[in-house]
């Protein structure tokens, strides 16, 4: 299972509006500092998501919470996402290059609108997918648990005392 920290921002009856924040690989990779990818990702913030999550356990607004998804769910919508387009492009320009260059004696320009053509509609197809499995609850994040409030800067102790030089 994949996890997450969020915040809860809404609390109804029998379910939670929790915000949480993009997450990039950058953060952990050796590289981060000369790598363009690692720079980008330091000036511009991670976009945020809210998701409402139905659940029994009670939590408060501004508690954190650790949220899931299944790795199978995840990995149904990646292929879904990227490879159905991507079949769709080869595909596409597979037929096209057989109908406009081998039986037409046609130029590569008819296999190009024919392959673009393809991944849209490959596009297409997955949105429509998308759409269907949204309401399914193997594809919905779930909460694994409710960690409290977070503790504030202004509670933390410090151990050494400020006369100790």
């Amino acid at each position: 299972m994949m996890r997450s920290l969020a915040t809860v921002v809404a609390v109804e009856t029998g379910r939670i509006t929790v915000s949480c924040q993009q997450q990039t690989s950058c953060g952990s990779c050796g590289s981060r500092d000369s790598c363009g990818t690692g720079i980008v990702s330091k000036a511009l913030p991670g976009r945020r998501h809210e998701i409402t999550i139905a659940t029994r356990e009670k939590a408060s607004v501004g508690d954190t919470v650790e949220i899931g998804l299944s790795e199978r769910s995840m990995l149904q919508s990646a292929l879904l996402v990227y490879v159905l387009p991507l079949l769709g492009l080869v595909l596409g320009a597979i037929l096209g290059q057989w109908w406009f260059v081998s039986l037409a004696g046609g130029g590569e320009l008819g296999v190009i609108v024919t392959a673009l053509g393809f991944a849209g509609a490959g596009l297409w197809l997955a949105r429509r997918l998308a759409t269907r499995l949204e309401g399914d609850s193997a594809y919905q994040p779930t909460l694994i648990r409710v960690l409290g409030t977070p503790v504030s800067a202004s509670l933390a102790i410090n151990a050494i005392p400020k006369d100790s030089d």
